[in-house]
């Protein structure tokens, strides 16, 4: 080719950012491969975008309907969209919202849950309807990919022209970007963020070249312009990306001995709004003309806003701050999580980062003086975009709705540059280089291993085997249900439970015949006088193995999580009742045992131990009442022994646990030398009992005694 010789292109491989580019590339695709259909933050609606302006060949109304659900993206602005459409308008069909139905019961938004965390209801034999949709999707979660892989890039040139031949800073921002998780998951996934972030990065690089070097060609306005233009054709957000242009050639004539306010300024920012104008003027005249709503915020807000007045400034940024973990790794429709270690490092690490900041930005004022102002002026622009993006999430939550991390990506190159300078403020600079390498390596492995051990495990579900194969230790129930459905056996896994905890069921189904419809199923706790205590309607395999995919030559494993809505009056052992039906619940299907005897429409599938909160604890010597998570302490007793030389003092307490395990541990004495299994990182507490002089005195002796207890979370897996 011409202009390319073997030096240039040793060079070109030797750039530190292509190996990046190659490894995030790689990486992202077991972010596809691992991530079912659908199961990214509005996946859902993002398609049927795309699949509305492939079918209709034409822009959808901005409220198609009041449902969440139905009206899915359909008030976004639609580059994105159209894009898609370009790419796979003709890889599926109208018959992808049947393959794919939605989970009525999913529990979106909702980390702590076991239990519906898939948004839709997966096939477990693919068919030819959703081998096409899935096809489909993995092409636009690919051209999602590359897009991100762009804003990956110019986070990379951003970095050069603030901190000009500093590979290793530019470097390790970059791979910030890259291996964040959450930039990974939604990255390959089917969402317009993807592009409003890489058009964003693009007017921050430009304005940013501005503000550094000046430019008075008129070509580069208008390249911003369309720019701009674009990323309001991606996402409202986008207008937001005007600021930049006006900001860097504003910056730029302020720090000229000789100003030319035409030249410098008036002439490129009328070039860029005509330019942007142009470009996306186009769609916020068509929603005025026809709905008297220029930006679309009040449609949205119709449909998805939560708050019925502003909050206030404080509880805006209390939200944001909880909103944190989402900006690194909240998976699924934000009801996935990573492990607990994982967001306590990025609490740690963010408080590490904002301590390196303030002493970065302590040694910058010192040499005030001595700084590029060329460097101050790119630094500046950069800092102004973040506060724009944190001002706009700032205004988000207080009127829409809460706020996720993801929203903040179209400034994730900023951030990134701001980590990895607070990373490198407490270390020498001879550290620094191998730091930001040591980081971004640890961020790598990470991000590599979420998926296949995070994202994957929350959908996958071992539901089948040969019908051979049931298990010997199971009591046969043989129970039929209507004419299709035969429930071999059950195991009630959790043999006690208490109010707020989990029951886990496990059914061993065989369908009699290939099913066309989806049925539920109602699994309660009775209690002995037939009150409802919790239970729980679900598709089987909680939506992820509904029955029109069940193999009639198959036994399908249902693992089913109740959850314990009533306290128990008193110990009693309640039962686990069953019910199926098809469109309502008010019509279950008839159940008839292995004779063909009629049982109702109930059918009872074993038995638990339910207990109160409230034991009737025996009365301590000394009442105190505390809690620590899950216990609580009432009191103790104190029992003084003589002996010679001393005497021991034994304390003995009175209290409750519920140690949240697959066996919950309810007893009288709330001391444990055991450790506690959890599905968080345990808390230790120790305690001591000592031994004393009996006239007195200091303490001859202490034995430590350690309580592990389970934090928040009330369930676990068995």
């Amino acid at each position: 080719m011409p202009g390319v010789t073997k030096a240039s292109l040793w060079a070109l491989l030797r750039a530190p950012i292509i190996w990046l580019l190659i490894v995030f590339l790689g990486v992202g695709t077991t972010y596809i491969a691992n991530t079912p259909p659908f199961e990214t933050p509005d996946e859902y609606g993002h398609y049927a975008y795309v699949r509305y302006l492939a079918e209709e060949r034409r822009l959808p109304p901005l409220i198609i309907s009041d449902h969440e659900w139905i009206q899915g993206q359909m008030h976004q602005p639609p580059l994105y969209y159209a894009l898609g459409a370009a790419l796979v308008g003709m890889l599926d069909t109208p018959e992808w919202q049947t393959a794919y139905p939605r989970n009525p019961l999913a529990r979106l938004g909702d980390p702590e849950t076991p239990v519906h965390k898939n948004a839709v209801l997966h096939p477990g034999v693919p068919t030819a309807a959703t081998t096409r949709t899935a096809t489909a999707l993995r092409l636009l979660r690919g051209f999602s990919l590359l897009l991100s892989a762009v804003t990956v890039w110019l986070t990379y040139r951003l970095a050069l022209l603030i901190v000009p031949d500093n590979l290793w800073f530019a470097s390790g921002a970059a791979a910030v970007v890259a291996f964040n998780p959450q930039f990974l998951f939604i990255g390959a996934s089917v969402n317009n963020d993807v592009l409003v972030t890489a058009l964003s990065a693009a007017v921050l690089y430009l304005s940013t070249h501005v503000a550094r070097e000046g430019d008075p060609s008129w070509r580069t306005p208008l390249a911003i312009g369309l720019l701009v233009g674009l990323a309001a054709l991606a996402k409202l957000s986008g207008i937001a990306t005007l600021v930049l242009p006006a900001s860097a050639y504003l910056l730029y004539l302020l720090h000229q001995r000789t100003r030319d306010w035409w030249r410098g300024l008036v002439r490129p920012l009328l070039l860029t709004g005509a330019v942007a104008l142009l470009v996306s003027g186009g769609w916020f005249l068509r929603n005025a003309l026809l709905y008297r709503d220029p930006l679309g915020m009040s449609s949205y807000a119709a449909v998805f806003a939560v708050h019925e007045q502003s909050l206030s400034l404080g509880t805006a940024l209390r939200i944001m701050r909880e909103a944190l973990p989402s900006y690194w790794g909240v998976f699924g429709w934000l009801n996935v999580l990573a492990p607990f270690r994982f967001y306590q490092v990025v609490y740690d690490a963010t408080l590490v980062i904002i301590a390196g900041l303030a002493v970065q930005g302590v040694r910058l004022w010192i040499r005030r003086k001595t700084l590029n102002p060329a460097g101050v002026r790119a630094a500046l622009i950069a800092g102004l975009w973040a506060l724009v993006v944190l001002a706009l999430l700032v205004r988000w939550t207080q009127t829409i709705t809460r706020t996720q991390g993801r929203l903040a990506f179209p400034a994730a190159g900023v951030f990134a540059l701001f980590i990895v300078t607070g990373l490198t403020g407490l270390v020498p600079d001879r550290w620094r280089r191998a730091l930001v390498a040591l980081v971004g390596s640890a961020m790598l492995v990470v991000a590599a291993v979420m998926p296949w051990r995070v994202i994957a495990p929350a959908y996958h579900l071992d539901v089948t085997m040969p019908y051979t194969e049931l298990p010997a230790h199971l009591s046969p129930v043989n129970v039929r249900f209507g004419d299709d459905l035969t429930l071999l056996a059950a195991e009630v896994l959790s043999p006690e439970a208490v109010e707020g905890d989990y029951v886990w069921v496990r059914m061993y189904w065989q369908a009699d015949r290939e099913l066309d419809d989806t049925y539920i199923e109602a699994v309660q706790l009775v209690g002995a006088s037939g009150e409802r205590l919790g239970g729980l309607d679900t598709p089987h395999a909680m939506g992820r193995y509904p029955t029109n995919a069940w193999d009639p030559s198959e036994i399908t494993i249902d693992n089913a999580i109740l959850p314990v809505e009533r306290s128990a009056g008193a110990p009693v052992a309640a039962a686990v009742r069953l019910a199926v039906y098809r469109d309502s619940p008010d019509e279950p299907l008839p159940a008839y045992d292995g004779e063909g005897r009629a049982l109702g429409t109930l059918a009872e599938i074993g038995r638990l131990r339910m207990v109160p909160d409230d034991l009737d604890l025996p009365v301590p010597q000394r009442p105190v009442v505390n809690d620590f998570g899950g216990m609580r302490l009432y009191g103790y007793d104190l029992d003084i022994q003589p002996a010679a030389g001393g005497a021991t003092l034994n304390v003995h307490s009175t209290g409750n646990a519920s140690v949240l395990s697959r066996r919950p541990i309810r007893s009288l004495c709330t001391w444990s030398t055991g450790r506690a299994i959890c599905s968080r990182r345990p808390i230790r507490r120790r305690y001591r009992a000592v031994t004393i002089p009996t006239t007195g005195g200091r303490a001859t002796g202490s034995e430590t005694l350690t309580l592990w207890q389970c934090p928040r979370r009330r369930w676990a897996s068995p």
